[in-house]
């Protein structure tokens, strides 16, 4: 029972973080950006604000030692929440990219806290095996925030909305909640190891960097590309959320069995698919299959290079999980702002689309040729 509450914790913390804190904005753009309150270079600029946030976020947690976990837990958390209901009190655009960018580190906060508390907790009971499954919440969370602007914009306004985000954060906190356990020497920043890095995490972040400014096109700008075309965005985006949950169990249980790289080219390679077929087609069979495939393969790939980097890491595990994540985060500041000017500009998303599908080929190329300068090494087989 212990168990089954650490880890429904677990999954919940990661719901509210990313599905919600984070991934809520997605769905509402298309609600603000119909009630005249937000245009679409206005809704990438606050997005980008919000990616901002999350990457000073993670390397401030990465980095600093952090004795009193549940206490930063439970401030991040409030932080969280309160931005979202401040969110519904105000139309000022200054005001809203400061609590999105204050969100970001929230929420990145957030992320990490509970990866570190959810995973002392198991360690203490001989459990670490399960540590995975929580990730299944940011795809839960995800399928939540769809569902909650489907059913309840029936009959709230967009700050109605946003109120409802805030009350549903504050009624989740108590399940949220997980004591932290006794303090481990894997919490602190730096390993007392010697062992050297291998220098292929340099193509492999090179490779997320450019994943980060492709992904997060239709990570922003989804719903609003698919309602464009006459169909239920908010639909398409809980099929994301649903398709994340059973991708990043596939992707994290077939690395261990067949080697990171050996599912980190298909993930790339369908990602690129799921970006370009909106571009290409809008009939709704295209346009759901686009949905489901990129809520399969995005979260996979993040799974799958935070996992590769710590094989790659030697002991320097802290640098080389905070160099993915500072080259993902900058690549995610980069594509909304970009793609939201582009729209603006050509009243469509199609050429980000397409950038984005190119993006994630440079990626597999990038992968693929650090594969042949090592090919002496086992790289290609981990």
């Amino acid at each position: 029972m212990e168990l089954i509450r650490i880890i429904t914790a677990g999954i919940a913390s990661m719901a509210m973080a990313m599905g919600i804190a984070r991934f809520a904005y997605t769905p509402m753009i298309k609600v603000m950006t119909e009630a005249g309150v937000l245009t679409v270079a206005q809704a990438g600029g606050i997005a980008s604000l919000n990616y901002l946030g999350y990457l000073v976020g993670s390397v401030f947690f990465m980095f600093k030692p952090i004795n009193r976990k549940g206490t930063w837990f439970a401030a991040m958390y409030l932080i969280n929440a309160v931005s979202l209901g401040l969110f519904a009190l105000t139309q000022d655009i200054f005001i809203w990219s400061v609590l999105r960018t204050v969100s970001g580190f929230a929420s990145a906060g957030m992320f990490l806290l509970t990866s570190v508390i959810v995973s002392e907790a198991l360690a203490e009971r001989g459990k670490l095996r399960f540590n995975g499954l929580i990730f299944t919440g940011i795809g839960a969370g995800i399928l939540l925030s769809g569902f909650t602007v489907l059913v309840f914009g029936q009959f709230a306004d967009w700050k109605g909305l946003w109120l409802i985000f805030f009350i549903g954060m504050i009624l989740t906190a108590p399940v949220c909640y997980i004591r932290p356990g006794r303090r481990h020497d894997s919490t602190q920043a730096v390993s007392s190891g010697s062992e050297p890095m291998h220098p292929y995490i340099y193509f492999l972040s090179a490779a997320y960097f450019l994943m980060g400014m492709a992904y997060i096109v239709s990570g922003t700008f989804l719903v609003l590309i698919i309602g464009q075309a006459g169909f239920s965005g908010y639909w398409a985006w809980m099929i994301t959320g649903l398709c994340a949950v059973p991708g990043i169990v596939y992707f994290t249980l077939n690395a261990g069995r067949t080697g990171f790289l050996k599912n980190l080219i298909p993930a790339y390679v369908f990602l690129g698919i799921s970006c370009a077929l909106p571009a290409v087609s809008s009939s709704a069979p295209v346009l759901f299959l686009a949905a489901g495939m990129y809520g399969a393969t995005f979260l996979g790939i993040v799974a799958l290079t935070v996992g590769f980097a710590k094989k790659l890491a030697g002991s320097r595990s802290a640098f080389a999980i905070g160099l993915v994540t500072v080259a993902f985060s900058v690549g995610q500041m980069i594509g909304p702002a970009a793609a939201g000017w582009s729209a603006e500009k050509t009243g469509n998303f199609s050429i980000s689309l397409l950038a984005a599908s190119a993006l994630c080929a440079v990626s597999i190329i990038i992968l693929l040729a650090g594969c042949i300068i090592y090919k002496r090494s086992s790289i290609c087989r981990m």
